[in-house]
């Protein structure tokens, strides 16, 4: 297929049950913690992120931005700690813990 832009990632398929869904809306939501050390996050909607023991996720450009549809793998994760995110409007995050 010529002309077709390439991507190439590399990751694991793991055999399921380690994704976690949490919706997210314009308050602030969190996951359950997590113990692990690296993660994938991808997002229904534009979001923002933040990590912690019981985190605040803040859409005033403080924390990290997540544009929707789009995968992350977040490394140097804290194992218990758990992820918030806020949006401006109604979606969802999904979280795959890579332990």
């Amino acid at each position: 297929m010529s002309g077709m832009p390439v991507s190439q990632e590399t990751g694991q398929i793991y055999s399921g049950g380690q994704s976690k869904k949490v919706t997210i809306s314009s308050t602030s939501a969190q996951s359950a913690a997590l113990s692990c050390r690296a993660l994938t996050l991808c997002s229904t909607i534009d979001c923002w992120v933040r990590q912690g023991s019981n985190p605040t996720a803040l859409a005033d450009g403080t924390d990290q931005f997540l544009p929707a549809y789009t995968v992350v793998r977040y490394v140097n994760f804290i194992p218990g700690n758990k992820v918030a995110a806020i949006a401006a409007a109604s979606g969802f995050l999904y979280i795959t813990p890579e332990y």
